[in-house]
This record gives structure tokens, sequence and C-alpha cells, in this order.
């Protein structure tokens, strides 16, 4: 349990490792948006600023599709992360159909904090596993998520 979040269960769909997956995303998801929460964010926007950070200037229509985030969506999104002063966004030079987005000062340190947090949020969620079996998991699920995006 979570923080007095319970999460259904029963023996006649554990069998079945998408409904494991189902409640593990959403146990995780909750409760790091519990800890994103006093900063006036979401864990999409946590996502956000880790590839702005990773490809800054990215212009806001590949975060809409880095992300999936449709663009009307996108829009509400980043003018949250602007009023918020962790990003600015501005035409681009090279296409002023365009803007591209940058992290601002305040946007790198807040990012730097929040990683600090997932990395403690992860290293508490997944505390059942040791090491390996940590680092097996992840990569069987990557191996299934890529597999989703191959051609």
């Amino acid at each position: 349990m979570i923080r007095g979040v319970r999460f259904p269960t029963h023996d006649a769909v554990e069998g079945y490792t998408g409904f494991l997956l189902r409640k593990l995303s959403a146990a995780m998801f909750d409760s790091f948006a519990e800890r994103l929460s006093p900063h006036g964010l979401h864990p999409m926007h946590f996502g956000m600023l880790s590839i702005i950070a990773s490809e800054a200037p990215v212009s806001q229509q590949e975060l809409c599709e880095r992300t999936g985030v449709d663009p009307s969506t996108m829009v509400a999104r980043m003018d949250a992360l602007e009023a918020l002063e962790l990003v600015e966004r501005s035409r681009s030079a090279k296409d002023r159909r365009l803007y591209e987005i940058r992290m601002t000062p305040k946007g790198r340190r807040l990012l730097k904090k929040l990683q600090a947090d997932a990395a403690d949020h992860h290293a508490g969620f997944f505390a059942a596993l040791d090491e390996r079996e940590r680092e097996q998991l992840h990569s069987l699920l990557l191996k299934v998520a890529r597999g989703l995006d191959a051609p």
C-alpha cells in the first residue's frame, strides 16, 4: 500500500502480466504525482522537462511527437511551465512558424532536484528487488517497449 492508497488485486487477475503492469503503473504514477504536486507539477511535466533539458532547444511540435501529447494540450502544458518560469519559448530563427523551448536556470535547478526525488522514489518503489533484478526488469520492459515502436 502506498500512503494509504489501495490498488485493486485479486487472484483471478494476478496471473495476467498486463494487469500487474497496469497496477504497478498506476501506483507509481500516483505516488510520483504526490511528490511533484508541491511544485505545481504533474508527472507529464517531469517527462517534458527531462526531454527539453536533454535536447534543448526543442520545438513544441517535436515535443508533441516525442510525448504523444496533442498540440492543444501541449500549449496548455507549456503555458503552465512558462508561468512557473521553468521554460521559455521563442520563435525559431530557422523556422518562424515554430516555437523553440529551452530550460531556464530556475527550471534546470528544479529538474535536478526532481531527478534526485525520482531516483529516491524509484529506489523505494522497487525496494523488493535487488539491483540485478531491477536491471533485469528494466531491460525486459525496455525490450517490450521498443518492440511497440518497431515498424
